[in-house]
């Protein structure tokens, strides 16, 4: 039997089984957090996505002109180019 848990989340057969999601899945997640929590800081963003590293998908996300990143002594924030 296969029990639906969330989007990449199911039971099947007694054990939880986890697909990835996509690069493009996880930019569009990310984007959505930023917009949501405009100043969040990089272990924030990470703790919410449960993933230890989110850096290639920030600079991906600030290289296409979605977001961009402030540096306030050694602190970074991240905000939405629409913010």
């Amino acid at each position: 039997m296969l029990y639906v848990i969330s989007a990449n989340i199911f039971i099947f057969m007694h054990k939880i089984v986890m697909i990835p999601k996509s690069k493009e899945d996880l930019l569009e997640e990310i984007l959505t957090i930023i917009r949501k929590n405009p100043g969040i800081r990089p272990s924030e963003l990470n703790q919410l996505l449960g993933i230890p590293h989110t850096w290639p998908l920030r600079k991906e996300l600030i290289k296409r002109g979605l977001i961009r990143k402030e540096k306030r002594g050694s602190a970074v924030y991240y905000y939405s180019q629409k913010s």
